[in-house]
């Protein structure tokens, strides 16, 4: 596969480099090819995850150990198939970034209620909606 980035303005990117969400991201089930890209420059470690089909839609991952958050995630048998995961050495969780605009300051907050789950051997991910009653799904 080769497709012009937004991101990176690279002129084609490799097939390896593509992760597949078959059911797609909540709110944007019709892309599920995605091109992942990280930037890691000693200050900031960043990834974006980009549409494969419609390179705008472009989302901010971040590792989430970077800032002390830990997770134990379940995943039922269903989640489980759809990333082919088999071997939890395999599995990534990512948080995905957004702006966040209170008065005239722009912010970014993490969605900690909905971390991405990445099975990185076979470029499959899903993002888990995890419900808790009482709290607080941003940091």
């Amino acid at each position: 596969m080769s497709m012009q980035s937004t991101v990176t303005s690279q002129p084609s990117i490799q097939s390896e480099k593509v992760f597949t969400f078959p059911k797609g991201i909540p709110g944007f089930e019709e892309y599920t090819t995605f091109k992942i890209f990280h930037k890691d420059d000693g200050k900031v470690s960043a990834y974006w995850l980009e549409s494969c089909d419609k390179p705008v839609v472009t989302f901010t991952l971040v590792d989430p150990t970077a800032y002390d958050l830990n997770y134990d995630i379940y995943l039922d048998d269903s989640e489980q198939k759809t990333i082919k995961a088999e071997n939890p050495l395999d599995i990534g969780v990512f948080l995905m970034l957004k702006k966040k605009k209170e008065k005239s300051d722009e912010q970014l907050e993490a969605n900690i209620g909905g971390p991405l789950v990445i099975n990185v051997q076979e470029q499959l991910g899903l993002q888990k909606v995890l419900r808790q009653r009482g709290s607080n799904t941003e940091h």
